[in-house]
């Protein structure tokens, strides 16, 4: 009897752990702070395989372990269960809060950088702003395209999350202050900054990217002609509907899809010269 009973408090034992690692799983896993600590590590000692799990098991063992050890306190195991639930979590939230205290007004001051560009420039023709657009994008964020550094592009994480959106709605921060704070990026990320910069300068702007190739890019109506401005790859003050005879590669697209600033996408396939 006391050989079972002893088994079914391990049992107890198991599924409040298992709990307590889907709620961290939940909170911090799903919360952009926690990869800023990892971003911060790799920019010390480089694109390590692992560092990115290795950094969440170091926050997440001490939480399990502490939540453990007050929780096994109590002599009911129903309370335990409670008690690591709740503890858990509170842990977790206070990480953010932490990391959210400590970082983001750091992306902060990355987005000031983008609206002190904006007014300095402002007084600047079409092709002069292009131009020091691109040169603002080539100090401020280092291609990482194929290369191991891809992987501290934390931007990205914000997609399909619940609270990250809410965290930066908070601190008023955007995706293309993020991509200058971390100061790595690939085709996306050259896309999205390239794009906040001429909105914010006050022209019409929009992304495309192609269906079945990986590949992402910014684009801006001037003289009523969409351009493509992709310093890094395609070229800038591109037509739209010469993009299939740009690149050899390019021939071998099924189309492109743009992408608006209200959310609509649409299919501009034909547009593009397919």
């Amino acid at each position: 009897m006391k050989r079972t009973l002893r088994l079914l408090n391990s049992f107890y034992v198991a599924i409040a752990i298992f709990v307590i690692i889907i709620v961290l799983m939940f909170t911090i896993v799903s919360a952009i702070s926690w990869k800023f600590a990892y971003l911060e590590i790799g920019k010390l000692v480089g694109p390590i395989p692992g560092l990115e799990f290795l950094v969440l098991i170091l926050l997440v063992v001490p939480i399990i372990l502490v939540s453990l050890r007050v929780s096994m306190k109590l002599k009911k195991n129903k309370k335990r269960i409670i008690c690591m639930f709740v503890l858990g979590l509170a842990m977790s939230f206070l990480i953010l809060l932490s990391f959210s205290l400590v970082f983001m007004p750091r992306v902060s001051e990355a987005g000031k950088k983008i609206d002190m560009f904006i007014a300095e420039n402002a007084d600047l023709n079409f092709q002069g702003y292009i131009i020091k657009v691109s040169s603002f994008l080539d100090e401020n964020v280092r291609g990482a395209y194929n290369k191991p550094e891809a992987s501290f592009k934390i931007d990205n994480d914000i997609s399909g999350t619940i609270l990250d959106p809410f965290i930066m709605k908070i601190w008023g921060v955007t995706r293309a202050d993020l991509i200058v704070y971390q100061g790595w990026g690939s085709c996306g990320q050259a896309a999205i900054l390239i794009e906040q910069l001429l909105y914010g300068a006050g022209y019409e702007t929009r992304r495309a990217h192609f269906k079945n190739i990986d590949h992402e890019w910014a684009e801006v109506k001037f003289n009523e002609k969409w351009l493509i401005i992709d310093p890094w790859y395609i070229g800038n003050f591109v037509e739209v509907q010469n993009l299939k005879n740009i690149r050899p590669e390019f021939l071998q697209a099924s189309g492109v899809e743009v992408s608006y600033r209200n959310g609509t996408i649409v299919d501009a396939s034909y547009e593009h010269g397919y």
